[in-house]
C-alpha cells in the first residue's frame, strides 16, 4: 500500500502537465492532502514567461499578480504567499472548509493563456491509527459516481466498508468479500482503502463507514456522508379535503411533498402570486370567492439550484342564501293584469324551480318561465292563479328558498241579500238584512233605501219596524282595488195584523151584498123577461097606457120593480152581462189590484 506523508509544507508527488499549444502548466499535484492547521503548496511551472497569474479557489478569487501591483482577496491577503519565480501558491492555516478546487491561470505576453487544477482536500487527524478523509460530506447527483476517499496513516491488513449496518465489502490480503448488490457498482484501490460508488441513486444517500484494522489489532473507523441530490422531479401537491369545488368558508389544507435530497425548500404561489406562508403545508382557514385558482408549489433544491413545482386548479362557490320572490304588481286584478315573479338569491346559483302551492309550475299557454328560471310569467291572471309561490335556487351542494303569496283581486259578483224578497214584516218586529258578494279583497257594504244612505257593512238591521220602512231597499257593494261596483234590492212590505183582520170582515160583507144584488138582478131579469114575452101581442094602445103608467107611483112589490130591474140590467153591455154571470177570472180588475192596495176589495183578494 502507497502512504502519503503529510508536512507542515506541500507534499510532493509526481509532476502532472496541462498543455496547450506551446505554452504548460505543470503542476507537481494535481490532488493534495494535508490535515487542518497545516499549509498547502500549490507548485506549478509555467512553461515560458508569463505576464499574469491568477489563482481561484472555485469560483472566488484569491489573487492575481502581474507585473505592477497584485490583486489580493482580503479574505487570503494574511494566509497566502506568492512565488513570482514560478507563479507557484502557498495556503497557509488550512481549515476543512477550504478543502476544494484550486485553479491557476496564466497569460503570456503574446495573450497566450493556459489552466491547471488542484484539488485540496484538508483532513481531520485521530489519535494514534487514524483515517483521513478528504471529505466527511460528499454531495452528488443522481447518476453520478462518489468516490470515498481515505488515508491510514499506518499499513493495514484489512479494510471494510459499510452503507449504514449493510456490508458494501472487506478487503483483505486473500479474496475480497463484496455484497453481491454492490459487486458491479463499486471499485476498490488497494493502495488506500478509498472507494468509488457508481452510478448512484436517492436511495444511496446515507453514512458510510470505513474501518480499518492494522497487524497489530489496532482499528480504527471513519464515517463520510453521502448526500444523492435529485430533481428537478415534480414534487406532489395534495388536499385535504380533496372536492371538486369548495363551498366558501372551507377550511383546506395543502400538502406539497418531494423526495429531494437534501429536503426541498418549499413555497406556495396563487395564481402566481406569492403567499407569505412557506414550508410543506399551507392551510386556509377559510376559503373566500378571492381565494379561486390555481395553487403551485414549488421546490428548490438549494445545492442544485434547480426549481421544480405542481398545481391544483380550486374552485370556490358560495353557498345559496337569502332567496326571496318579488312581483312587478302588488294588486293584480282578474282578466286585467299579467304578473311577472322573479327569484332573487345570493350564493352560487346553478338551478332554479318554481312551485305552486308545493306543486312544481310546468309551462303552458299563459304561464311560461324565463330560459334561466329566474322570472315566471302569468299571463292574463284569473282568480285560481291565487297561491303561495315559491322558488328553489339550488347548486351542488345548498340549497334555498323563498316565497311569496298571490292574491288576484275580483269582483264583485253574485251580491246576494238574505232573506230573500219581497220580505213580509209586521209593524214592531225586527229585521235584519245580510248582504254578501264574491269579492277580492272583501267588498264595501253600502244600504241605500232609494236613495238615502242608510248603513255601511254586510248587515243592515231594523229593530221595530215602522209604517215608513217599507219600500226597496239596495245593497251596494264596491272592490277599491278591482274600482268596480254591484248592487242588488229587495222589497219590504210592512203589515198590520188588526188592520188586515177588520179588513178582511168588510171584505166578506162586501161580497155577501155583491151576491145578493146580482141574485136579485138575475131574478127580476128572468121575470122581465117572461113578462115582455106575454105582452108581446098586446095594441099600441096597450102599450101607450103601459108607457104612461111609468110615471105613477111604483109599487115595490109589483112587477114594476122587476121592470126597473130588467131595465136596468139590460142597460149593461153584452159583454158585462155575460161576464156577471162568469165565474170571477183571475186577470179581472180586483184581481189584478197590488199588494200594497189596502181596499177593502184587494185585502179580500189577499185573503
Amino acid at each position: 500500500m502507497v502512504t502519503l506523508t503529510l508536512t507542515a509544507g506541500a507534499v510532493c508527488l509526481l509532476i502532472s502537465a496541462v498543455e496547450l499549444q506551446g505554452l504548460t502548466v505543470q503542476t507537481e499535484n494535481s490532488r493534495i492532502n494535508v490535515t487542518v492547521g497545516d499549509n498547502a503548496f500549490f507548485s506549478v511551472l509555467p512553461s515560458v514567461p508569463t505576464i499574469s497569474i491568477t489563482w481561484n479557489f472555485g469560483t472566488a478569487l484569491i489573487g492575481q499578480w502581474t507585473t505592477g501591483t497584485p490583486i489580493i482577496n482580503d479574505k487570503y491577503r494574511t494566509r497566502v504567499e506568492y512565488f513570482p519565480q514560478n507563479g507557484s501558491l502557498l495556503l497557509m492555516s488550512l481549515t476543512v472548509s477550504d478543502s476544494g478546487e484550486y485553479t491557476v491561470t496564466v497569460l503570456t505576453g503574446d495573450g497566450s493563456q493556459a489552466k491547471a487544477t488542484i484539488t485540496l482536500h484538508v483532513l481531520v487527524e485521530l489519535q494514534g491509527l487514524t483515517i483521513q478523509t478528504e471529505n466527511s460530506r460528499i454531495n452528488v447527483t443522481v447518476g453520478d459516481n462518489a468516490f470515498f476517499s481515505v488515508l491510514p496513516s499506518v499499513p493495514t491488513i484489512i479494510i471494510t466498508w459499510n452503507f449504514g449496518t449493510t456490508l458494501i465489502g472487506q478487503w483483505a490480503i486473500g479474496i475480497p468479500i463484496i455484497n453481491d448488490k454492490y459487486r458491479t457498482r463499486v471499485e476498490y484501490y488497494p493502495q488506500n482503502g478509498s472507494l468509488l460508488l457508481m452510478s448512484v441513486t436517492v436511495s444511496d444517500s446515507g453514512e458510510y463507514t470505513v474501518t480499518v484494522l492494522t497487524g497489530d489489532g489496532s482499528q480504527a473507523k471513519a464515517t463520510i456522508t453521502l448526500h444523492v441530490l435529485d430533481g428537478p422531479d415534480l414534487p406532489t401537491v395534495s388536499i385535504n379535503p380533496d372536492l371538486p369545488v369548495y363551498i366558501a368558508g372551507r377550511t383546506v389544507t395543502f400538502t406539497c411533498s418531494t423526495d429531494w435530497s437534501p429536503t426541498a425548500e418549499l413555497e406556495w404561489y396563487l395564481n402566481d402570486t406569492s403567499l407569505p406562508q412557506k414550508g410543506q403545508q399551507l392551510i386556509i382557514a377559510s376559503f373566500t370567492l378571492n381565494d379561486t385558482g390555481m395553487y403551485t408549489g414549488q421546490a428548490l433544491n438549494n445545492l442544485t439550484k434547480s426549481y421544480s413545482a405542481s398545481t391544483k386548479q380550486i374552485a370556490v362557490i358560495e353557498r345559496v342564501s337569502n332567496v326571496t320572490v318579488s312581483a312587478n304588481n302588488a294588486n293584480p286584478v282578474e282578466n286585467m293584469d299579467t304578473i311577472l315573479l322573479t327569484c332573487h338569491a345570493s350564493g352560487f346559483v346553478q338551478s332554479r324551480i318554481w312551485f305552486k302551492n308545493n306543486r312544481a309550475i310546468q309551462d303552458n299557454d299563459r304561464i311560461k318561465t324565463s330560459p334561466d328560471n329566474v322570472t315566471l310569467t302569468i299571463i292574463s291572471v284569473n282568480r285560481n292563479d291565487s297561491a303561495t309561490y315559491k322558488c328553489n335556487a339550488s347548486n351542488d351542494f345548498s340549497s334555498d328558498s323563498g316565497d311569496i303569496i298571490l292574491q288576484i283581486n275580483y269582483g264583485p259578483k253574485n251580491v246576494v241579500i238574505t232573506p230573500t224578497g219581497p220580505v213580509w214584516v209586521e209593524l214592531g218586529e225586527s229585521l235584519t238584512l245580510h248582504c254578501s258578494a264574491q269579492s277580492v279583497p272583501d267588498g264595501q257594504y253600502e244600504w241605500y233605501n232609494g236613495s238615502s244612505l242608510l248603513n255601511k257593512g254586510q248587515t243592515y238591521n231594523i229593530a221595530s219596524i215602522s209604517s215608513n220602512h217599507g219600500g226597496n231597499y239596495t245593497c251596494q257593494v264596491d272592490n277599491t282595488i278591482t274600482k268596480k261596483g254591484s248592487n242588488a234590492s229587495i222589497q219590504v212590505i210592512v203589515t198590520d195584523q188588526t188592520s188586515r183582520d177588520n179588513n178582511m170582515s168588510s171584505g166578506a160583507i162586501a161580497g155577501i151584498v155583491i151576491a145578493a144584488i146580482l141574485t136579485v138582478g138575475l131574478i127580476s131579469g128572468i121575470s122581465a123577461w117572461s113578462v115582455k114575452r106575454k105582452a108581446g101581442g098586446m095594441s099600441g094602445q096597450a102599450q101607450g097606457q103601459n108607457d104612461a103608467n111609468i110615471s105613477s107611483p111604483v109599487n115595490v112589490n109589483s112587477v114594476t120593480i122587476g121592470e126597473t130591474s130588467a131595465g136596468t140590467y139590460e142597460n149593461i153591455p153584452r159583454k158585462q152581462k155575460e161576464r156577471a154571470t162568469e165565474p170571477l177570472d183571475e186577470n179581472s180588475t180586483y184581481m189584478g189590484l197590488q199588494l200594497q192596495d189596502q181596499s177593502v176589495y184587494s185585502d179580500l183578494m189577499r185573503r
